[in-house]
């Protein structure tokens, strides 16, 4: 069995080059009511639908639905990361989770964090924005041309944070939840190392010349 997930969820839309065809490929894919019109739009069939259904506007038919009702208490995108953790996955990625909506923007981001508390890696792909949430330890993060990098503290503080190729650089230090001291570096190598002791991390990549 895979350990990756891919989750298509009913936020803007991405363009089909934005999506890893291979990572789809080799993994379990599910979609979260609205994504499954995202996910069909490139030929992709799920694995699993879920959701309430208000977005997509029908029930899907099938063995492999798992339907909601519309008063809950979780996004259906968060249905679908809890599924996918009971299942077992440790590795997500998920598409159409960017855009709109502020409040849902912040629910998903709470997704990531849910990923990251469960043991396992999760990034947001959008056309022009990564978001990833981290627990302590080492990470690298690839260059990406034409987008910025910065780091913001999901929790009161992050200690012990370093970061190296990039054009600002820092060595064990500590980034607050009061401060904008991480926003807009730039990865100057192949990659961004990044490593910290303790709190959470939210890593974004965004794009700088948006049309």
């Amino acid at each position: 069995m895979t350990d990756s997930c891919v989750i298509f969820a009913g936020g803007d839309a991405v363009a089909a080059d934005t999506v890893d065809r291979e990572a789809v490929a080799k993994a379990y894919v599910i979609c979260a009511d609205k994504g499954l019109s995202l996910a069909r739009s490139m030929g992709i069939e799920p694995d699993l639908i879920l959701g309430d259904f208000d977005s997509l506007e029908y029930t899907p038919e099938g063995s492999n639905v798992m339907t909601y009702p519309s008063e809950k208490d979780d996004t259906d995108l968060m249905l679908a990361v809890s599924v996918a953790l009971e299942k077992g996955f440790t590795e997500f990625i998920i598409y159409g989770a960017c855009g709109g909506r502020l409040d849902h923007m912040m629910g998903n981001i709470a997704c990531l964090a849910m990923i990251a508390e469960g043991g396992a890696r999760g990034v947001i792909v959008g056309d022009d924005d990564i978001i990833s949430l981290h627990t302590p330890g080492s990470y690298s993060v690839p260059y990406k041309e034409g987008f910025s990098l910065s780091l913001f503290a999901y929790s009161p503080e992050v200690s012990g944070l370093t970061i190296t190729g990039t054009k600002y650089t820092a060595y064990d230090c500590t980034l607050s939840n009061r401060v904008t001291l991480g926003v807009s570096n730039e990865i100057t190598s192949d990659h961004a190392q990044i490593s910290f002791s303790d709190g959470r991390l939210l890593v974004i990549q965004s794009r700088l010349d948006r049309q």
